[in-house]
């Protein structure tokens, strides 16, 4: 920051600064295809890398909770890290293993019944439409449903038969699947490397900081990582927890309810709960359009329970897991989830908000500091130019005549006036001689 003040008090240090990025700015947008080609090639160069970074990193909060509370009581530091990241990597492994084993297969059965069963979800929803329009009908109210479900019915043919012909859309989505599966499998590859090196490259750049940074700097600089590293570690181990929490709830009642699809639709509402604010709420319409396909007072019940259970979480639970709130405004917030989930998929949602809160700390304290200092130099730039201005000559014309000052006078009493104070009294003297000259000669 220091060097910032410094760069930005020299006026030409800043033009300088202004007329760089007003340069590359013109040249980003002038160029805009060629930089998003050039972006996106790179980050399909980068993205398994940093996706094992991301892996890695929640992987570490299991390793950290083995071998700062689980094993604490092992004496061999190293014996002890090294059990913890064995035993970490089994648990993660171990579940995917039960996802792949016990909730996909159901989730795929859930999604090959509901394919298999639109046309019976097509004339269930033409049958209480019609239904609808005979109710409607007894009040004097014509509302025609039929006509729309004929018009949604052509509309939907069509789609699908366009979908079934075009096969390049079919080959890009498979082309696009696996680009994520490979890049998920090299990540979870290149993760391991990063857990078992960690201390090593921790200690390189700790090592690297001194070298650069001052001693405040630096105590400066592990001060704001120790925060950045609580926050994303709260916020993502709690995020996690709470959403296996709803999504199990939410299982158990469709179970008790004798509700149909229940692994399908538990796996949505957990997932969808990751996402804060309006994440629920996606959940909430999603499980209740699968649901009123098949009966709509199933879709009725989901509703009621999701209010339940999101109102006890979001005044109970959440509360007592995060404590204050991060403090990001809900645009940002969905702006930082898109942009994540775009980047980085599921992984990106995930950490785009603790990102988001780390970033706002950066702007909050490195940025907002710098405010007064340049209003305090616009308003000393502009008091030195209005002086400026006062002592300019202007040049056209003579001056101005002060408005106080009086008439230039001309003859003896202008002579008078000008009469300096010394020679003031020898006039004086003369004025008395004059007389006594003339008595004289008389």
């Amino acid at each position: 920051m220091g060097r910032i003040k410094k760069a930005l008090s020299n006026r030409w240090g800043a033009y300088t600064i202004a007329a760089i990025a007003g340069v590359v700015a013109y040249m980003i947008l002038n160029n805009l295809p060629a930089v998003s080609a050039w972006l996106s090639s790179a980050m399909s160069v980068i993205s398994p890398i940093i996706i094992g970074a991301i892996i890695a990193y929640l992987i570490d909060l299991l390793v950290v909770f083995f071998d700062t509370k689980a094993f604490k009581k092992i004496q061999q530091p190293k014996f002890r890290y090294a059990l913890s990241v064995v035993v970490s990597i089994t648990v993660v492994l171990l579940a995917l293993g039960l996802f792949f084993w016990l909730v996909l297969p159901e989730m795929i059965n859930s999604i090959t019944h509901f394919m298999n069963n639109t046309q019976n979800y097509a004339t269930n929803i033409e049958d209480k439409l019609k239904d609808l329009d005979k109710f409607a009908e007894n009040y004097g109210i014509h509302l025609n449903t039929t006509n729309w479900t004929a018009n949604l019915k052509e509309q939907a043919e069509v789609m699908i038969s366009d979908v079934s012909h075009n096969l390049n859309m079919a080959m890009d989505i498979l082309r696009g699947v696996w680009n994520v599966a490979l890049n998920i499998f090299i990540g979870l590859i290149l993760s391991v490397y990063f857990i078992a090196g960690k201390k090593r490259l921790f200690r390189g750049i700790d090592k690297l900081r001194r070298a650069m940074l001052t001693d405040e700097q630096y105590k400066k600089h592990t001060d704001f990582l120790k925060r950045s590293n609580a926050i994303f570690s709260k916020y993502i181990s709690f995020t996690i927890l709470e959403a296996i929490g709803v999504g199990i709830a939410n299982a158990i009642f469709m179970l008790i309810a004798g509700l149909p699809n229940v692994v399908l639709i538990s796996v949505i509402v957990g997932f969808t709960n990751i996402l804060p604010t309006f994440g629920p709420i996606v959940g909430c319409v999603m499980g209740s359009f699968v649901l009123v396909l098949e009966d709509p007072m199933y879709a009725v019940a989901f509703i009621i329970f999701t209010c339940i259970l999101q109102t006890i979480d979001g005044y109970v639970v959440k509360p007592h897991l995060f404590g204050d709130s991060l403090g990001i405004p809900a645009v940002i917030s969905l702006i930082s989830i898109i942009i994540g989930g775009k980047l980085f998929g599921p992984i990106g949602i995930l950490i785009s908000i603790p990102f988001t809160a780390v970033m706002a700390i950066l702007y909050h304290e490195s940025l907002l500091p710098l405010l007064p200092w340049l209003e305090s130099r616009k308003k000393a730039r502009m008091t030195e130019e209005a002086k400026m201005r006062k002592k300019a000559v202007p040049a056209d014309g003579p001056s101005e005549i002060p408005e106080n000052t009086p008439e230039e006078k001309t003859g003896p009493e202008a002579q008078a006036e000008t009469v300096s104070p010394k020679e003031a009294p020898e006039a004086e003297v003369s004025s008395k001689k004059k007389p006594s000259s003339r008595k004289n000669r008389k």
